[in-house]
């Protein structure tokens, strides 16, 4: 992440509650609080960490976490020090979230993160539309672009797509918000654009990208060049410069051979930014059950010399691009109920989302290796989950 510019004074909670420097709840202290003084009755830092104490606990509804929270009132404020002995009500929940500027408290999240986990090795780009969001008739709902370290398994930035825009537009503006020295960006086919792979080249990273029909030359290149050649008979085909790498994994019911193949090639023939590599992806699975073969093949193109990156080290970038699906995306959606979530309002869904983002990121970093069992230990043990919050 690139460092905050603007000088921000730390407001200490005047409780006397102790946490550390670069925690969570240093950072959330970091947020200004939009509503008018008069008649307030709890911070902003108060009600964000009720929030974020029952979203570890295992709640996914503003109406469920108020209930939470209130169940577990007399405790909660012994342990967070609150000068009120009631707690909020859901339209308390409701109002502060209305005034909440969501962009500032992802921002803010993504520094937090991004200090935690140390410089990136991958950032991968996706986007997820929030489908409880789409109004009966609509075709549209809040979209959001979020750039995920899969390593950490942390949101390091998330920003809303705007609805007459796209996930390609607004991409630069996401990674302008990132520190890329060294870091490889990876995305699916959409993101295989030339202004955006120089875009992220100049930034000091590199990209490796998935090459399919929306660039329809390049595809064709990048298959042509790992044709067998056509030879005359009496004559042997000359070798072109490749490397090759193969693996084999048994899981879920089925067997998977994966053969990639790099050529460094038509770096002079493609007019591409920066292109090093291209290489072609072959997937065989096999199911155990009924012995069926499925064959896929996927074309791609990175900035990465060959020196600098082996057809190992490329197959592992390939697969570690699937993490956010799978680690962040299934989650928020199985786990967390996120397209199940029956709030209407836009801004209350993008809040949610961020809260998703965050509780998944603080159960990584907190080493467990399931979020529903991490989720229901900290449905009992919420002491442990303010922990989190503040060292």
């Amino acid at each position: 992440m690139k460092p905050i510019t603007e000088t921000v004074r730390l407001s200490l909670p005047k409780t006397g509650m102790v946490f550390d420097v670069g925690s969570l709840m240093d950072y959330l202290h970091q947020l200004s609080d939009p509503r008018d003084r008069r008649g307030v009755r709890y911070g902003l830092v108060a009600v964000l960490t009720l929030l974020i104490l029952a979203k570890l606990g295992g709640e996914d509804t503003l109406k469920g976490m108020a209930e939470w929270v209130r169940l577990r009132g007399t405790d909660l404020v012994r342990l967070l020090h609150l000068s009120r002995a009631s707690l909020p009500h859901q339209t308390t929940y409701e109002r502060v979230l209305d005034a909440l500027d969501v962009a500032a408290f992802e921002h803010l999240i993504g520094h937090f993160f991004a200090r935690q986990t140390g410089a990136p090795i991958t950032v991968t780009l996706d986007g997820k539309t929030l489908r409880g969001s789409i109004a009966a008739g609509d075709r549209q709902g809040v979209h959001l672009l979020a750039a995920y370290r899969p390593q950490a398994g942390v949101v390091l930035m998330q920003i809303e797509v705007d609805s007459k825009a796209n996930e390609i537009t607004a991409a630069p503006r996401l990674l302008d918000a990132l520190d890329l020295r060294q870091t490889v960006v990876t995305g699916d086919a959409m993101f295989t654009q030339r202004d955006l792979c120089q875009h992220i080249v100049l930034a000091g990273g590199d990209y490796v990208l998935p090459v399919k029909a929306n660039q329809t030359r390049l595809q064709q290149a990048i298959a042509e060049v790992f044709m067998p050649i056509p030879v005359t008979p009496g004559h042997s085909a000359l070798p072109l410069p490749e490397t090759q790498v193969g693996t084999l994994t048994s899981g879920h019911g089925r067997i998977e051979y994966r053969y990639l193949t790099v050529s460094s090639q038509l770096n002079a023939y493609l007019d591409w930014p920066h292109l090093a590599q291209v290489f072609r992806l072959q997937r065989v699975v096999q199911n155990r059950k009924s012995g069926k073969l499925t064959y896929q093949v996927l074309f791609g193109i990175t900035s990465l010399e060959a020196e600098a990156c082996s057809p190992q080290r490329l197959m592992a970038l390939i697969r570690t691009h699937w993490h956010i699906e799978n680690r962040l995306h299934y989650v928020r959606d199985v786990t967390f109920h996120e397209d199940a979530c029956p709030i209407r309002q836009p801004k209350r869904q993008r809040f949610l989302a961020s809260l998703n983002n965050l509780a998944i990121g603080l159960i990584r970093q907190g080493h467990f290796n399931y979020i529903p069992e991490a989720r229901r230990f900290f449905a009992l043990h919420y002491a442990h989950a303010l922990q989190l919050l503040l060292s």
